[in-house]
């Protein structure tokens, strides 16, 4: 009997025992594996760095090649969208149409050294991050790594004069550069009126990726007046009698309607589309937010009043609407730091760049700074002061030394929408 108790007391201990060895064991699976979970997230964490680019003029396009797609951030970052895929690169890479060359405004580098470029096409429609290799391409897209996203392209090439080149007319009004090859391509600023009845003379040519030719023309009497123009609306006759719309059209609407866009009175852009193509949607004709949103000029929304939209009449062929505009608000700005004389860039300390990143903040609550609009001086003098940072140290650049830099001004070009940049100057 007291055999059978001990035996049956010492096979329950072991029992025991060993389920609290199997618990124990479990118990330290469990934290092991949560473990090496955490330090996996850890080692595959891809972050980012960000960076400003700098190209001359014309040579910051690119071309897709067709192979990579394009996401909302760099990417191999988490949660990365897409935003072109494969397939609509491969789309892009065939068309010759000026709107679906990419320009390029911003580059970002991960911690595992792939480098990503920011891209818009110049119609506006595809906007992301795409893969250019392993190699830094802040000044120069030739860095641009083989059988990755994009290649540098240029969007216009040089081409011959015509016979005629002296006291010719216009009947379009006049661009900074012909529309769609550069970013901020527009309408010349002085009104259309002031110019239009003058004779030009023609002293350049390019043709666009379209082949389309492009001239450079010079007021004969007002030489502060020049710009460029689809080469069929030029005359060499005292009045031109046809008028051929600068769209990526191949020809010209057979019912064709003109949108005309105004900022202040004047106009910023004019383009002539199809009424049953472009302004048809299920059968009817409109020209709504909707269906005018493709053809609005870079930098400008339709305005929020009730006189936003002037139409003449029934939407028919030959009719016109006048579309009043105001500038985007910018929804990031960043800040720089430069000194007067040199153009030196000063690197701020952390606080410093606290405070900045807080001006910036204040500048986007109040909606101070616009697209395509200049920078107001007393703004950002009044920011600064309100910072207590009109003057700045030697400690606040993240230098030794008992020196100080005081304000001198603020480089007030018009804002880019794209890469919205306030310099700020001090010595």
């Amino acid at each position: 009997m007291h055999s059978l108790i001990k035996k049956i007391t010492l096979t329950s201990i072991a029992a025991l025992t060993l389920a609290s060895v199997v618990t124990v064991n479990a118990d330290a699976a469990k934290h092991h594996t949560k473990a090496a979970t955490k330090t996996v997230k850890h080692v595959n964490k891809t972050t980012a760095s960000y960076y400003k680019v700098s190209y001359a003029e014309n040579a910051a396009y690119a071309k897709s090649t067709g192979i990579v797609t394009v996401f909302n951030k760099p990417g191999r970052l988490a949660g990365a969208k897409v935003v072109a895929s494969k397939k609509t690169m491969k789309e892009l890479a065939k068309s010759k149409t000026p709107k679906d060359i990419f320009y390029v405004y911003g580059m970002a580098k991960t911690n595992t050294g792939l480098y990503y470029a920011h891209i818009v096409t110049l119609g506006g429609k595809y906007r992301g991050w795409v893969y250019v290799g392993k190699h830094d391409i802040s000044t120069d897209l030739n860095n641009i790594d083989k059988n990755t996203g994009i290649v540098a392209t240029k969007t216009l090439t040089y081409t011959s004069l015509p016979k005629k080149t002296t006291n010719v007319k216009i009947s379009a009004p006049l661009w900074t550069f012909p529309n769609y090859s550069r970013i901020n391509s527009r309408v010349i600023p002085h009104k259309k009126t002031t110019y239009i009845n003058d004779t030009f003379t023609i002293d350049g040519a390019v043709k666009n990726t379209l082949g389309w030719t492009y001239y450079h023309v010079t007021d004969n009497k007002k030489k502060n007046i020049d710009g460029w123009i689809f080469a069929k609306n030029v005359s060499t006759t005292k009045k031109s009698t046809t008028t051929t719309t600068d769209t990526d059209k191949n020809t010209t609407p057979t019912d064709p309607y003109t949108l005309t866009f105004n900022y202040n009175g004047s106009p910023v852009n004019t383009v002539i589309v199809s009424v049953k193509n472009d302004l048809t949607v299920n059968g009817t004709a409109k020209v709504s937010a909707d269906t005018l949103a493709k053809y609005i000029p870079s930098g400008y929304q339709i305005t929020t009043d009730a006189n936003a939209i002037n139409v003449d009449g029934p939407i028919v062929s030959g009719g016109k609407a006048i579309i009043n505009l105001a500038p985007k608000n910018v929804t990031r700005i960043a800040i720089q730091l430069k000194q007067t004389g040199t153009n030196n860039v000063l690197t701020p300390s952390t606080g410093l760049n606290n405070t900045l990143n807080a001006i910036a903040n204040d500048l986007l609550a109040n909606k101070s700074i616009l697209v395509n609009q200049s920078v107001n001086p007393d703004t950002i003098k009044a920011e600064l002061a309100s910072k207590n940072i009109t003057t700045i140290t030697q400690a606040d650049l993240g230098l030794t030394g008992a020196g100080s830099l005081t304000y001198t001004g603020v480089d007030t070009a018009k804002i880019d929408g794209d890469n919205p940049v306030i310099t700020i100057y001090f010595q």
